[in-house]
């Protein structure tokens, strides 16, 4: 994201200080909730009267809102327009309220966040599209998208030091694996296009680590790895049929078939380098030797699963006094959550709270 002006004085103006203007900065920007412990470890301090002057300071200013999540322990919504146009994030659906998994999900990117200050993060979708299409010289029909949009998960890519590349998926605790799975699928694209990459598998239990691992390895298979570089995106062997169907093509001596027109229609958008038109002049008469020369470069991937050193207060929120349901009914937690004044006035002034 590229603003013209620095948000955080901006936010100094309505009564932060800078530390609690830049830490409400990250909220907007990666989560748009946050712990007490969060903001703690931002300031880089233990329990103490910070905290508190800072939530009683949000409150007082209709920022935040507290979510009870039972046993003392609260979530904090940051809601206010205000801040998020400060921000430069005025369309940001974090202050939205969520669902108990994706609250949870967010709470995680933020401490992966944390975890990796001083670090150069991809954490926009902006940042994202320029790195892999100005940076990185791919096409834009590589990238992952879900409904239209790219890099919907909001999910921090990291930038290592010796110039590769982290991805980063969150395990918010889902008895299925299907969102791991849909996510795979979206990113393949952009994953066989990389000579290289990292995915980080952040949970915070080791409980699924071991199926993520081999759906990772069954969705991405090592044999297909073999000739996958950033010159074929989709292996040596599509390079090679993409080249024998424009030598069809361009020759006009036999008809093409339905497979032929398919692998014109996808290649055009692929193949679009200097050192592919090369290939294209040169034709399929060296199909061995490139082959050869394709799997001798073959990508280098990595799966790495962690788990996140830290608690989160969410398994069911503190309902409202109501009515037990009967048995068998589905009633979401999320759906009445507390928000209750005097209940948001105790925990200002509390040491414990949310460190679960």
């Amino acid at each position: 994201m590229t603003l013209a002006y620095d948000p955080i004085p901006v936010l100094q103006v309505a009564g932060y200080t800078e530390r609690e203007a830049a830490f409400l900065y990250l909220a907007a920007l990666h989560s748009g909730y946050f712990l007490r412990r969060q903001y703690l470890r931002f300031i880089e301090r233990g329990r103490g009267a910070l905290a508190a002057r800072f939530l009683r300071r949000s409150s007082a200013l209709g920022h935040i809102q507290s979510i009870a999540c039972g046993q003392a322990r609260f979530v904090y919504h940051l809601t206010s327009t205000e801040v998020y146009v400060a921000a430069g994030l005025g369309a940001s659906h974090h202050r939205r309220l969520k669902s108990d998994a994706t609250i949870k999900s967010r709470l995680m990117v933020l401490d992966f966040v944390l975890d990796h200050l001083g670090e150069t993060l991809l954490d926009t979708q902006e940042s994202k599209v320029n790195h892999f299409t100005r940076a990185l010289g791919l096409t834009e029909s590589v990238l992952p998208r879900s409904r239209g949009v790219v890099f919907a998960e909001e999910f921090p890519l990291l930038l290592n030091k010796d110039g590769g590349i982290s991805f980063s998926y969150v395990d918010d605790g889902a008895l299925s694996a299907s969102g791991f799975e849909h996510f795979l699928d979206r990113h393949a694209p952009l994953f066989w296009a990389l000579p290289s990459f990292e995915l980080l598998y952040l949970a915070d239990s080791n409980r699924d680590l071991d199926r993520a691992s081999r759906i990772f390895s069954t969705k991405l298979p090592d044999d297909q790895a073999r000739g996958t570089t950033p010159m074929t995106p989709r292996g040596v062997d599509h390079l090679l049929d993409y080249l024998r169907a424009r030598e069809l093509a361009d020759s006009r001596k036999s008809a093409l078939t339905l497979r032929d027109l398919a692998l014109l229609r996808e290649g055009d958008g692929i193949y679009t380098r200097p050192e592919h038109r090369a290939l294209l002049a040169s034709g399929t008469a060296n199909a061995q030797r490139l082959r050869q020369q394709f799997e001798q470069m073959g990508q280098r991937r990595k799966f790495t699963a962690l788990v996140l050193p830290y608690g989160y207060p969410l398994h069911h929120f503190k309902f409202e006094s109501q009515s037990k349901p009967e048995l068998g009914s589905r009633v979401r937690s999320i759906r009445k959550p507390v928000r209750r004044a005097e209940a948001m006035q105790d925990q200002l002034f509390s040491e414990g709270g949310d460190e679960g």
